[in-house]
């Protein structure tokens, strides 16, 4: 039994460093398909990056995201005992495990054959949970458009996963620099995702797709802006003059006019964020501290008819009732961060596409993926939504890890 331990493909694969890359490649594939594996992915590789720290000195990746987190989390901690629901609070402070997904996936995914295997890892999965809802969903009802997309969880939260998914995958075509069999391929595995995605029929997942695909043509073919723009106005002015006569009945019931400015929806969130003013302004320092929030609204806003709900369904609200002021600042600086940081690796890889096109892509995509989260955010709490963070702080990760990867010829 030692000898065969001993040989050396053995020892390859129970080699910390062949593990960790397997466990996080797993991680980005079953993060679209179930949060209770991909967190337990996370857990190993962790254990995995804190031994290789510990037993062979192998240093943590920077990425630039620590200090953020940093003061983050040590707001949150503090914030505990300041908690209206202190128990709770200590139990959502796990939230900040998600956060370990940045350093794990920079720490191994930081040649351009290992971005190339994570993408294709995250690509795998969002492709077979979107034809596996799309295939149900004909089965079941014999259409697409029936229900809303829910193959994963919630039609919110599988409309961002699909959502970031589709960006990074953007991004790659844009970028450029890659062969012709992957510019062919690509498309036709986004396609599915892309379908997906509109069939959540989440308005904020839409409206950030279009955001991201935005900012990643402004950023790489500037020239097509204009022509990008003057095509989503005409896409815009056909949904709201046309929809309802080219659009499923169940879609365009959530994307025309009087539903997108007086539809329930639209009311329930005004209502909620005026009462989220009032509770800002009764805590404004320390906030409610992080817990569910559906027994202590209804002191706030609505009345006996009022659907509640146990967070403020945006980022920023959010953070500003649980966290108080400083909280949401601190929480913006944490978020505003990796935009920044990402458009400076941009401007350092321009010219270098075609040496190194992976990483090129996954800073560009990581840019619209950026873009997409943080507009969906403002009628979304994703930030608490540990499917999206997860897979949203893991292609941070890959984005922003340091690279080991060198040009195939000097520039």
């Amino acid at each position: 039994m030692s000898a065969i331990f001993n040989r050396p493909s053995a020892r390859r694969f129970f080699d910390s460093e062949f593990l960790l890359l397997g466990f996080v490649l797993f991680m980005a594939m079953a993060g679209f398909i179930s949060i209770a594996i991909s967190q337990m992915c996370l857990g190993i590789s962790l254990l995995l990056l804190l031994y290789r720290r510990g037993v062979r000195k192998v240093p943590l990746p920077r990425t630039g995201l620590e200090l953020g987190a940093l003061l983050l989390a040590a707001w949150a901690l503090l914030n505990i005992f300041f908690s209206t629901d202190v128990q709770t609070s200590i139990i959502f402070y796990r939230r900040f495990f998600l956060f370990s997904a940045i350093w794990v996936v920079a720490a191994v995914i930081n040649t351009e054959h290992r971005r190339f295997l994570f993408l294709l890892s995250g690509l795998i999965g969002a492709l077979a949970i979107s034809l596996f809802g799309e295939i149900q969903s004909v089965i079941q009802t014999g259409s697409l458009f029936t229900d809303r997309f829910g193959a994963m969880s919630n039609p919110m939260t599988s409309g961002s996963l699909l959502m970031m998914m589709l960006l990074v995958g953007m991004g790659f075509l844009l970028a450029g620099g890659h062969r012709r069999w992957f510019l062919v391929i690509l498309p036709l595995v986004l396609l599915p995702v892309l379908l997906g995605t509109v069939l959540t029929m989440t308005r904020s997942v839409l409206l950030g797709v279009a955001g991201g695909i935005g900012v990643m043509v402004l950023l790489s073919h500037r020239r097509w802006f204009f022509a990008f723009l003057l095509l989503l106005l005409v896409l815009v002015i056909l949904v709201l003059a046309l929809g309802e006569s080219i659009l499923p009945a169940r879609l365009y019931g959530r994307m025309n006019l009087d539903y997108l400015v007086s539809g329930r929806n639209t009311v329930v969130r005004l209502e909620m964020w005026q009462g989220a003013w009032e509770m800002v302004k009764a805590k404004p320092i320390f906030g409610f501290g992080d817990r569910n929030l559906l027994t202590l609204v209804p002191e706030y806003y609505g009345d006996s008819a009022t659907n509640y709900y146990g967070h403020m369904h945006s980022n920023f609200v959010q953070l500003a009732v649980i966290w108080g002021i400083p909280g949401l600042f601190l929480g913006l600086f944490f978020i505003f961060m990796p935009l920044i940081l990402l458009v400076r690796r941009w401007k350092d890889s321009l010219g270098l596409a075609s040496h190194l096109p992976v990483q090129t892509g996954w800073i560009l995509g990581a840019i619209g993926m950026w873009t997409g989260f943080f507009l969906a955010g403002f009628t979304e709490w994703y930030f608490g939504d540990a499917e999206t963070m997860l897979i949203y702080l893991a292609f941070l990760g890959c984005a922003l890890a340091p690279s080991l990867s060198k040009p195939k010829q000097p520039i």
